[in-house]
């Protein structure tokens, strides 16, 4: 039986391989990592599109968060859009400049999930998708709880 420890161990390689296969691209554009991983997310989910997002489901300090929203912000690859019926919170919506990179990071995206899951099978794949939601489901409630 897996263990925690091992786990979390699994979770951070699967990061830092992500992170392996995104950096080249972020060098070769000029931005920090952080930021073309930030850009990636608003892309990928237009309906979490606040920095309040990004720090609650990638556990990144407001400060970062801030930091790098203003740079994409000042670059031109995100706008910041009221969000209807909360004057408080900005929606971060990726620019007509920012979609080459978008692009680009989805291409690599894709390289890196054919190749983690490289050899497992669709029936395993579902098996594993159920169990992550499961557990995702779980965390939450726990955290309701405390």
């Amino acid at each position: 039986m897996i263990t925690i420890q091992e786990m979390n161990g699994h979770a951070k390689k699967v990061g830092l391989v992500y992170e392996m296969m995104l950096s080249p691209l972020s060098k070769e554009l000029g931005i920090p990592y952080t930021a073309l991983s930030m850009l990636m997310f608003f892309a990928n989910n237009p309906e979490l599109a606040t920095a309040r997002d990004v720090c609650e489901l990638r556990g990144l300090k407001r400060a970062i968060v801030s930091t790098h929203v203003e740079r994409l912000v000042q670059e031109g690859y995100i706008e910041r859009r009221a969000v209807p019926g909360d004057r408080r919170k900005d929606a971060l919506v990726c620019t007509e400049k920012a979609q080459k990179i978008v692009e680009a990071g989805r291409e690599r995206q894709i390289r890196f999930a054919k190749a983690v899951l490289e050899g497992i099978s669709e029936e395993d794949r579902a098996v594993m998708e159920r169990c992550f939601l499961r557990m995702n489901a779980n965390i939450d409630r726990i955290i309701k709880e405390k």
